[in-house]
């Protein structure tokens, strides 16, 4: 009989005011076999709500995001992306191996993989074997293309997902500039923030119907669902969104350069109900006049009205500028780049940036989650584990005797490639 998660030990953790909350899924278990991006930031989320994830590798099948190496000191990437989790080395493709995944599924509320479908089949991990051994499990599929249709079974990589999900047809500067990708893995964190959803989901489904499901996302239907209203609005009117130039979008809905170089976007809808206000600020009334007195007015000479915009912007700096504009409370904020990020108050005051220890005790700033609850909030645990740190651990609560987790440790470590 599966274990129930309330009948599991309970793990709390440090709240604000110095209180001891349950975490809100504490007791979950998720056996995560993932690797890169997309996969491993969605139980990462998880994990900071207190689930149990549980990160599958093989000395044969290593998550590569552990090679990643940025000069960063610490290897970020790895950190980021399977922060709280613990690390257990098994080997599906062997007996032993198998053996323990299948004693361990009877423990897991979800097994999560981002796997090129077929890899799974292959290896006998089918959400009908998962129901014969656990019939409360979840099975969590992030893929690149959806489950069903022609390409299901294409390999994919985030930016190959931008590209294909239109992203990237909507970004660079003009319709005949050059398309442009995201300056980060875009595709891959959407497609993580829908897959963690899903799987929060199914488990809400599980706990009012007692139901186990499959649950299948991909990075390109998540592309799709982030430009939601601009697709929709294509298919509706027939006609195609195209790149605009920065001289041909809104004046109120534009970025500018001051003129210490740095720039600042103004973000104000509908275009006509602070104008007046803005052109005050700028110094420029007679754009508030005759034949710019309103957008659809000014929409026809849009060019020399941002043409005046850019030269007056460089007569101050970006935080003059943005200073003068917010206290008439208008929409403007600065374009910051990741060292203002680190410095911003506002950051850390939400905890959308925290502090986290590593095994020294010695603190690392590190991205914190962006959901905020108030009697159960999320806490990074601990940082990335490392390779196979838990396996022992994992095995001994699966029942096996501390003889024999020993020995399947020394037998995975027996199959590590030679330096």
């Amino acid at each position: 009989m599966r274990e129930s998660r309330h009948d599991r030990p309970a793990r709390h953790h440090p709240a604000a005011g110095g209180r001891h909350v349950a975490a809100t899924l504490e007791g979950y278990r998720i056996l995560d076999l993932t690797i890169w991006q997309q996969g491993t930031y969605a139980t990462a989320m998880l994990a900071d709500m207190g689930a149990d994830v549980i990160k599958i590798e093989s000395y044969s099948n290593p998550d590569p995001g552990r090679g990643l190496r940025i000069p960063d000191g610490r290897q970020a990437y790895f950190h980021s992306l399977n922060r709280g989790k613990r690390s257990i080395l098994l080997d599906l493709k062997n007996e032993a191996g198998q053996e323990a995944f299948w004693r361990l599924v009877k423990t897991a509320d979800v097994f999560h993989n981002n796997m090129r479908y077929g890899v799974m089949e292959r290896l006998g991990v089918t959400f009908e074997k998962l129901q014969e051994v656990n019939p409360g499990c979840i099975l969590s599929n992030a893929s690149g293309w959806g489950h069903l249709g022609p390409d299901a079974y294409d390999g994919a990589m985030d930016t190959l997902a931008q590209a294909r999900g239109g992203f990237m047809s909507v970004t660079g500067e003009g319709e005949d500039g050059m398309p442009q990708m995201a300056g980060f893995p875009q595709a891959d964190h959407v497609g993580a923030l829908v897959s963690g959803y899903s799987i929060v989901l199914a488990l809400l489904h599980r706990e009012r119907t007692g139901e186990a499901q499959e649950v299948n996302t991909s990075l390109y239907g998540s592309q799709i669902n982030i430009q939601s209203f601009n697709i929709t609005a294509s298919m509706w009117s027939g006609e195609r969104r195209t790149r605009l130039h920065h001289n041909e979008r809104p004046p109120t809905w534009n970025h500018y350069q001051a003129g210490d170089g740095k720039w600042f976007m103004i973000g104000a809808l509908p275009p006509d109900k602070w104008w007046a206000e803005f052109c005050d600020v700028m110094g420029l009334p007679e754009l508030c006049e005759g034949e710019f007195a309103t957008h659809a007015l000014r929409s026809k000479r849009n060019r020399e009205v941002i043409r005046r915009m850019d030269e007056v912007f460089l007569t101050r700096t970006r935080d003059e500028w943005v200073a003068a504009f917010q206290a008439r409370n208008l929409l403007v904020q600065p374009i910051m780049d990741y060292d203002e990020i680190a410095a911003d108050p506002q950051a850390w005051a939400n905890d959308y940036l925290v502090k986290v220890p590593d095994e020294t005790g010695k603190e690392w700033p590190m991205v914190g989650s962006p959901v905020n609850l108030s009697k159960s909030p999320a806490q990074i645990r601990r940082q990335a584990p490392e390779f196979g740190e838990h396996t022992e651990s994992v095995l001994l609560e699966a029942g096996y005797s501390r003889t024999r987790s020993r020995a399947s440790v020394r037998r995975a470590r027996s199959g590590a490639p030679k330096a």
